[in-house]
């Protein structure tokens, strides 16, 4: 009885055995059958990769070839893409303040200003340079004196004057080349104050274009003689409300006194048609267009006197004479301010 169940355990272990074998072989071949088929798809999808790889070299090129013979005929031009225009900002120059413009009263004391005066060595009073230096402006002038060829040689040089004053009270012949270069003078915007009372002499000289410039002609001599009355040298302001006459002195009728000069002692004047110059002083109270002593033109920048200073009151004639200077330097200060 033993005997038979050891026999039929012995049969049923080996049943068994086989059996697992089976079991394991079974695995063992699917494992190997899924290991085949991963390498036959590892192979398959590496011989796809490698026909991609080729087809993709030869595509390309084939497609550089024209599909129509008018695509071949054609160049595509590649535009770039339009860049951004970036506007630079503008660089903003500091702003120069302008230097402040001086006034007048400012302005006057740095004039630079020319005195001639033949009056000097006579022992009069010497009435031009005691106006200037009652304005404070001795220390702006150059005063050649009497002295004719300083005065010629300043005319001539380079300095912009501002204001010419000339004297020939004493009987000098400022003539000529003098007038030459007045008129220079003039081109230059210069104000000028001249004493002259000889024209008669040198009406048809170079004195000509100074005089048609300014825009007055030359009407007659003026004589006196020992023993005249002196009412009938009265010099009569023919416009008084004119700052010629108030500024900075107030000027009225001018008087003979303690007269100097004899025979000759002036000319007068007289305006030309369509002139803008203007006789302020003259023999006639009423008449403002001939018998003139005293003119003005060039916009108030030049003055002409025809009378000699010191057959009037001297302290008058300083007034004007002040007055004289400070009204062609403020024509000057305009002139230059336009």
């Amino acid at each position: 009885m033993n005997r038979k169940i050891f026999f039929v355990v012995c049969i049923v272990a080996a049943g068994l055995a086989i059996m697992s074998c089976n079991l394991v072989n079974s695995f063992l071949s699917k494992d190997q059958e899924t290991q085949s088929t991963q390498a036959a798809l590892a192979v398959q999808q590496t011989s796809v990769a490698v026909e991609q790889t080729r087809l993709a070299e030869v595509e390309p090129a084939e497609a550089d070839e024209p599909t129509s013979p008018s695509q071949a005929d054609t160049q595509i031009e590649t535009l770039e893409p339009t860049r951004e225009i970036v506007e630079q900002p503008t660089e903003i120059e500091p702003v120069v303040e302008p230097e402040s413009e001086l006034t007048f009263d400012e302005w006057i004391h740095s004039a630079q200003i020319l005195l001639y005066d033949d009056m000097y060595g006579l022992g009069a009073t010497i009435v031009m340079q005691d106006a200037l230096d009652g304005l404070r402006l001795r220390s702006n002038t150059t005063n050649v004196k009497d002295a004719m060829g300083d005065l010629l040689s300043q005319l001539n040089s380079a300095t912009q004057w501002d204001l010419i004053i000339i004297g020939a009270e004493s009987r000098d012949n400022i003539s000529g080349e003098y007038f030459d270069a007045l008129a220079e003078q003039m081109e230059r915007g210069a104000s000028i104050i001249l004493e002259v009372w000889y024209i008669d002499d040198i009406t048809y000289g170079r004195i000509q274009p100074v005089m048609q410039q300014c825009g007055i002609n030359f009407q007659e001599d003026w004589q006196r003689e020992v023993g005249d009355n002196l009412n009938l040298y009265l010099v009569h302001l023919l416009d008084p409300e004119h700052p010629l006459f108030s500024d900075p002195n107030p000027i009225s009728m001018l008087i003979p006194h303690n007269v100097m000069w004899y025979g000759d002692v002036g000319d007068f004047l007289k305006v030309k048609p369509d002139s803008e110059a203007r006789l302020l002083g003259g023999l006639l109270q009423n008449d403002d267009s001939k018998f003139g002593l005293l003119a003005e033109c060039m916009d108030g920048r030049m003055i002409w006197q025809t009378f000699s200073t010191h057959d009037y009151k001297t302290q008058v004639m300083i007034d004007l004479w002040q007055n004289y200077i400070t009204n062609t330097l403020k024509a000057r200060y305009e002139y230059l301010q336009n």
